[in-house]
């Protein structure tokens, strides 16, 4: 079975998500001032959601871009 070129480009993007979102969670784990951290968590959890579209996880389509 071949796979196609897009399969792993979704794949390289699903990791990079995931990637960003934790970096973003351990920015916030270790931010001092309360609105960086929020500010920090609140994009964690963009990259999060971002890569589990990706991965199909959820019942909305992938984003084209």
């Amino acid at each position: 079975m071949n796979k196609s070129p897009n399969t792993d480009v979704v794949k390289r993007r699903a990791i990079d998500a995931e990637a960003r979102a934790s970096r973003w969670l351990a920015d916030g784990n270790v931010a001092d001032d309360p609105a960086i951290r929020e500010e920090c968590y609140r994009k964690s959890q963009f990259w999060l959601d971002r890569a589990n579209l990706l991965r199909g996880y959820t019942d909305r389509p992938a984003p084209d871009r």
